[in-house]
């Protein structure tokens, strides 16, 4: 007992040394709170909002001025690559209105202030913030809760991965997402919660609050996909703020219209415990370790998966596992497939997380899933460049770990830029919560 309470010291002492020498790059004074900007000792952008959402969004375009305008260069770019004999501002204009249009009357009201709060702060065209922030471009992700039994101490832990295409800034000549930051909320009213994100984007793709939820979404494929529906960025975004336990998460993860295809993993560390939602534009499936979807037998191209449920976990790659979902999946499930397609995927972060079931911690996670990845071999796969974030929370204490893509991987090349081949960082989401500039 006695070395367990100094290495709480030590671990103590060390946090607060690292938290102190944190450089402080920037504060902004709004009228409803104070939105600063801090480099930690191991290198990573924190940026923390205070206030009205409008007020968050003007600390967010105030603080990283100059950064937001390398994500409009980037957006603009990116168009000119994909779509060289149009002009760019043609193609802004077309998915702000095919896009955006289509998503605006169901993005909830403080999001469209804090959109504009943004543009007002960083100087950037609205239109632009919105394009930026209603582009979701297809990710290769993972991810998962173990609690209970399968853990070390009974606690939730949660991971996810993010794969994604990584846009170059061209006056820079650098990736986008060498500028990713964990971001505070401290929204008035509303629960605190830590997301990953970019200098002008609004929204979540993953994150924790102070209620000890965390959520973590996959793209699925599906036959039933619209944008008119709540974006996934926002109804993430939403559920964060507002959810207080599990029942509530499930109620905003679920807020209708649904614009699909999504795998969503939501965690309360609290119980605890996790359910999976599979969706489409049309359908919904929620369900928790025992659910129908955690047992499964089928065949795919000859190949038998068979699955019964564990205790205390759920996961998810980029392929439905309830027939409902399934029936309206847009892909094939290739078991035998190339490593880095979502069957494979699955079986190998399964098979790792078994094969540690009872004795995972943080740690463990975050070593099994950087593993997952690591054996994976890419070839001339074209749809994602690189896996740009990776994390392991434990929301309970607040303890996280999380590894950022360094570098342009048209000239290092994937595999070295990506998060699971960069050292990964702790933090603690409480104890950054409580910092002042």
């Amino acid at each position: 007992m006695r070395r367990k309470k100094i290495l709480a010291i030590v671990a103590g002492l060390f946090l607060f040394q690292s938290l102190a020498q944190a450089e402080v790059l920037g504060v902004y004074q709004a009228r409803t709170g104070t939105g600063w900007l801090e480099k930690t000792e191991q290198g990573d952008l924190v940026l923390h909002l205070q206030g009205s959402y409008y007020d968050m969004g003007l600390e967010h375009g105030k603080l990283l001025r100059e950064y937001t305008r390398a994500a409009a260069r980037t957006l603009e770019y990116t168009l000119h690559r994909k779509i060289p004999f149009l002009p760019t501002s043609w193609l802004i204009v077309a998915l702000d209105k095919y896009i955006y249009q289509k998503q605006a009357p169901y993005i909830p009201k403080e999001y469209l202030e804090e959109m504009q709060g943004l543009s007002d702060g960083s100087g950037i065209e609205l239109k632009i913030i919105r394009v930026v922030s209603a582009l979701t471009y297809l990710t290769s992700c993972e991810t998962a809760a173990v609690w209970g039994p399968a853990t070390k101490d009974g606690a939730l832990y949660f991971i996810r991965s993010n794969d994604d295409f990584v846009a170059i800034d061209p006056k820079t000549k650098t990736a986008y997402s060498d500028l990713n930051m964990i971001v505070i909320y401290q929204p008035s009213g509303e629960i605190p919660y830590l997301i990953q994100s970019l200098p002008g984007l609004v929204g979540a793709s993953d994150g924790i609050n102070a209620q000890g939820i965390a959520v973590g979404n996959m793209s699925l494929p599906s036959k039933y996909e619209t944008a008119a529906g709540v974006p996934m960025r926002f109804r993430i975004k939403q559920t964060l703020a507002k959810a207080h336990n599990l029942d509530e998460a499930i109620k905003w993860m679920s807020v209708k219209p649904f614009e699909g295809g999504y795998n969503f993993i939501v965690a309360d560390a609290k119980i605890p415990a996790a359910k999976a939602i599979e969706m489409n534009s049309e359908k919904i499936y929620v369900g928790d370790e025992n659910g129908p979807a955690e047992s499964c037998h089928y065949f795919l191209k000859g190949v038998e998966f068979k699955q019964q449920p564990m205790k205390g976990l759920i996961m998810r790659t980029n392929h439905p596992l309830s027939p409902l979902i399934l029936a309206d999946f847009k892909n094939e499930i290739d078991f035998d497939g190339p490593k880095w397609t979502s069957g494979p995927r699955y079986l190998d972060l399964r098979q790792r997380l078994l094969n540690e079931y009872g004795a995972l911690d943080l740690a463990k996670m975050m070593e099994i899933l950087r593993a997952s990845y690591q054996q994976i071999d890419y070839g001339d796969q074209p749809t994602i460049d690189a896996t740009t974030h990776q994390f392991a929370f434990a929301p309970q204490s607040g303890e996280f770990l999380i590894a950022f893509s360094k570098g342009n991987p048209e000239i290092l090349g994937r595999r070295q830029v990506s998060a699971f081949n960069q050292p990964y960082h702790r933090y603690n989401f409480y104890q950054l919560l409580k910092q002042q500039p």
